[in-house]
Protein backbone atom coordinates (compact mmCIF):
# COMPACT_ATOMS: atom_id res chain seq x y z
CA UNK A 1 0.00 0.00 0.00
CA UNK A 2 1.00 3.28 -0.73
CA UNK A 3 2.23 4.79 2.78
CA UNK A 4 1.12 8.70 1.34
CA UNK A 5 -2.66 7.01 0.11
CA UNK A 6 -5.98 8.68 1.61
CA UNK A 7 -9.40 7.57 1.62
CA UNK A 8 -12.30 9.68 2.05
CA UNK A 9 -14.84 8.81 4.45
CA UNK A 10 -17.49 8.03 1.21
CA UNK A 11 -14.97 5.74 0.01
CA UNK A 12 -14.45 3.51 3.37
CA UNK A 13 -18.79 3.56 3.20
CA UNK A 14 -18.61 1.73 -0.19
CA UNK A 15 -16.86 -0.99 1.19
CA UNK A 16 -17.59 -1.28 5.44
CA UNK A 17 -21.71 -1.36 5.21
CA UNK A 18 -21.67 1.51 8.45
CA UNK A 19 -23.05 4.82 8.91
CA UNK A 20 -21.76 7.82 8.61
CA UNK A 21 -22.80 8.38 12.31
CA UNK A 22 -21.01 4.91 13.62
CA UNK A 23 -17.89 5.91 11.80
CA UNK A 24 -17.87 9.09 13.31
CA UNK A 25 -18.43 7.65 16.94
CA UNK A 26 -15.53 4.78 15.63
CA UNK A 27 -13.02 8.18 15.01
CA UNK A 28 -14.09 10.56 17.73
CA UNK A 29 -16.12 8.24 20.43
CA UNK A 30 -13.67 4.84 20.72
CA UNK A 31 -10.65 6.52 19.06
CA UNK A 32 -10.12 3.30 16.56
CA UNK A 33 -8.17 5.77 13.65
CA UNK A 34 -7.22 9.26 13.88
CA UNK A 35 -9.61 12.16 12.63
CA UNK A 36 -8.88 13.18 8.71
CA UNK A 37 -7.06 15.98 7.53
CA UNK A 38 -9.52 18.80 6.35
CA UNK A 39 -8.74 20.06 2.67
CA UNK A 40 -10.58 21.96 0.06
CA UNK A 41 -12.22 20.31 -2.55
CA UNK A 42 -10.46 19.70 -5.92
CA UNK A 43 -13.42 20.68 -7.55
CA UNK A 44 -13.97 23.65 -5.08
CA UNK A 45 -17.24 22.08 -3.88
CA UNK A 46 -16.83 22.88 -0.01
CA UNK A 47 -14.42 20.67 2.40
CA UNK A 48 -13.20 17.28 2.23
CA UNK A 49 -11.94 15.21 5.23
CA UNK A 50 -9.42 12.66 4.05
CA UNK A 51 -8.13 10.03 6.41
CA UNK A 52 -4.80 7.55 5.75
CA UNK A 53 -5.81 5.25 3.74
CA UNK A 54 -5.22 2.07 6.47
CA UNK A 55 -7.86 3.68 8.44
CA UNK A 56 -10.36 1.75 5.51
CA UNK A 57 -8.77 -1.46 6.09
CA UNK A 58 -8.95 -0.64 10.05
CA UNK A 59 -12.52 -0.16 9.52
CA UNK A 60 -13.37 -3.15 7.59
CA UNK A 61 -11.45 -5.27 10.42
CA UNK A 62 -13.85 -3.43 13.32
CA UNK A 63 -17.05 -4.78 11.49
CA UNK A 64 -15.55 -7.91 11.13
CA UNK A 65 -14.66 -8.04 14.68
CA UNK A 66 -18.31 -6.91 15.51
CA UNK A 67 -19.52 -9.75 13.63
CA UNK A 68 -17.97 -12.40 15.66
CA UNK A 69 -19.82 -10.60 18.71
CA UNK A 70 -16.77 -8.77 19.91
CA UNK A 71 -17.72 -5.85 22.03
CA UNK A 72 -16.15 -2.51 22.00
CA UNK A 73 -13.82 -3.06 24.50
CA UNK A 74 -12.58 -6.08 23.31
CA UNK A 75 -11.74 -4.36 20.29
CA UNK A 76 -10.08 -1.62 21.76
CA UNK A 77 -8.27 -4.51 23.54
CA UNK A 78 -7.32 -6.09 20.55
CA UNK A 79 -6.12 -2.71 18.66
CA UNK A 80 -4.23 -2.14 21.55
CA UNK A 81 -2.43 -5.09 21.40
CA UNK A 82 -1.88 -5.08 17.91
CA UNK A 83 0.20 -1.87 18.16
CA UNK A 84 1.86 -2.27 21.15
CA UNK A 85 2.99 -5.71 20.53
CA UNK A 86 3.53 -6.22 16.85
CA UNK A 87 4.21 -2.36 15.78
CA UNK A 88 7.21 -1.22 14.81
CA UNK A 89 6.34 1.95 13.83
CA UNK A 90 7.21 3.30 17.42
CA UNK A 91 8.73 6.58 17.90
CA UNK A 92 9.85 8.27 21.65
CA UNK A 93 10.19 12.05 20.93
CA UNK A 94 12.28 13.61 23.81
CA UNK A 95 12.22 17.09 24.40
CA UNK A 96 11.88 19.78 27.39
CA UNK A 97 9.78 22.04 24.91
CA UNK A 98 6.16 21.04 25.40
CA UNK A 99 4.18 22.17 23.10
CA UNK A 100 7.24 21.75 20.23
CA UNK A 101 6.96 17.49 21.34
CA UNK A 102 3.23 17.52 21.78
CA UNK A 103 2.62 18.81 17.94
CA UNK A 104 5.06 16.62 16.93
CA UNK A 105 3.33 13.67 18.34
CA UNK A 106 0.26 14.90 17.04
CA UNK A 107 1.51 14.50 13.19
CA UNK A 108 3.04 11.16 13.73
CA UNK A 109 0.16 9.80 15.48
CA UNK A 110 -1.90 11.16 12.16
CA UNK A 111 0.90 9.18 10.40
CA UNK A 112 0.05 5.53 11.61
CA UNK A 113 2.85 6.05 14.41
CA UNK A 114 2.61 5.13 17.86
CA UNK A 115 4.33 7.56 20.01
CA UNK A 116 5.36 8.29 23.57
CA UNK A 117 6.98 11.65 24.83
CA UNK A 118 9.42 12.14 27.38
CA UNK A 119 10.59 16.05 28.79
CA UNK A 120 13.67 15.01 30.19
CA UNK A 121 16.84 13.19 29.70
CA UNK A 122 16.45 10.40 32.54
CA UNK A 123 12.11 9.89 31.65
CA UNK A 124 14.07 9.21 28.15
CA UNK A 125 16.32 6.69 29.68
CA UNK A 126 13.32 4.65 31.37
CA UNK A 127 10.86 5.06 28.18
CA UNK A 128 13.52 3.97 25.70
CA UNK A 129 13.51 0.43 27.95
CA UNK A 130 9.75 0.50 28.77
CA UNK A 131 8.61 1.86 25.38
CA UNK A 132 11.41 -0.31 23.10
CA UNK A 133 10.95 2.12 20.46
CA UNK A 134 12.15 1.50 16.59
CA UNK A 135 13.20 5.36 16.66
CA UNK A 136 14.35 7.92 18.97
CA UNK A 137 13.66 11.92 18.19
CA UNK A 138 15.97 13.65 20.43
CA UNK A 139 16.50 17.42 21.47
CA UNK A 140 20.26 17.83 22.89
CA UNK A 141 19.58 20.92 25.54
CA UNK A 142 17.48 18.76 28.08
CA UNK A 143 17.15 19.45 32.13
CA UNK A 144 19.36 16.95 34.07
CA UNK A 145 21.25 14.03 31.50
CA UNK A 146 22.19 16.07 27.98
CA UNK A 147 20.76 14.62 24.80
CA UNK A 148 24.39 14.06 24.25
CA UNK A 149 24.70 11.74 27.07
CA UNK A 150 21.02 10.39 26.24
CA UNK A 151 22.59 9.44 22.66
CA UNK A 152 25.83 7.52 24.24
CA UNK A 153 23.95 5.87 26.91
CA UNK A 154 21.38 4.31 24.37
CA UNK A 155 24.11 3.11 22.10
CA UNK A 156 25.97 1.46 24.72
CA UNK A 157 23.54 -0.61 25.49
CA UNK A 158 23.66 -4.05 23.94
CA UNK A 159 19.91 -4.44 24.86
CA UNK A 160 18.69 -0.95 22.78
CA UNK A 161 21.90 -0.48 20.70
CA UNK A 162 19.90 -0.91 17.40
CA UNK A 163 17.20 1.76 18.43
CA UNK A 164 17.41 4.71 15.37
CA UNK A 165 18.35 8.34 16.67
CA UNK A 166 17.51 11.24 14.83
CA UNK A 167 19.00 14.23 16.92
CA UNK A 168 16.50 17.34 16.34
CA UNK A 169 17.58 20.93 18.20
CA UNK A 170 18.88 24.32 17.69
CA UNK A 171 21.97 23.64 20.53
CA UNK A 172 24.60 25.54 18.63
CA UNK A 173 27.32 24.34 21.59
CA UNK A 174 27.24 20.94 19.22
CA UNK A 175 27.92 20.62 15.57
CA UNK A 176 26.61 17.79 13.70
CA UNK A 177 30.17 16.00 14.09
CA UNK A 178 29.70 15.82 17.86
CA UNK A 179 26.19 14.18 17.22
CA UNK A 180 26.89 11.35 14.95
CA UNK A 181 30.26 10.34 17.36
CA UNK A 182 27.97 10.14 20.08
CA UNK A 183 26.32 7.39 17.97
CA UNK A 184 22.91 9.60 16.60
CA UNK A 185 22.06 8.08 13.01
CA UNK A 186 20.33 11.23 11.67
CA UNK A 187 20.78 15.35 12.56
CA UNK A 188 17.85 18.06 12.11
CA UNK A 189 18.80 21.63 13.17
CA UNK A 190 15.78 23.65 14.31
CA UNK A 191 13.56 24.51 13.01
CA UNK A 192 12.65 21.25 11.75
CA UNK A 193 10.69 20.01 7.95
CA UNK A 194 8.13 17.62 9.64
CA UNK A 195 7.50 16.17 6.52
CA UNK A 196 11.40 15.14 5.98
CA UNK A 197 11.44 13.86 9.38
CA UNK A 198 8.51 11.86 8.13
CA UNK A 199 10.49 10.71 5.33
CA UNK A 200 13.08 9.40 7.32
CA UNK A 201 11.20 7.65 10.16
CA UNK A 202 9.03 6.25 7.31
CA UNK A 203 12.84 4.57 5.35
CA UNK A 204 13.96 3.32 9.19
CA UNK A 205 10.55 1.55 9.78
CA UNK A 206 9.84 0.57 5.98
CA UNK A 207 9.97 -3.92 5.25
CA UNK A 208 12.04 -4.26 2.60
CA UNK A 209 10.45 -6.04 -0.44
CA UNK A 210 11.07 -9.67 -1.28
Amino acid sequence: MDKNARVTAAEILKVVPITRKTLWLWQKKYLFFPDPQKEAHPGGKGIVGYYPAWVKERCQKIYALQRQGYTIKMIQDYIRVELTEKSTRKVLIVDDEKKFADILRGYFNKHDFLTEVAYDGLEAGLKVVQFSPAIVILDLALPGLSGINVCKNIKQNSGIKDVKIIVVSGDLRFSEGDVHSAGADQYFPKPVDFVKLLEVCEEYVSVPEE
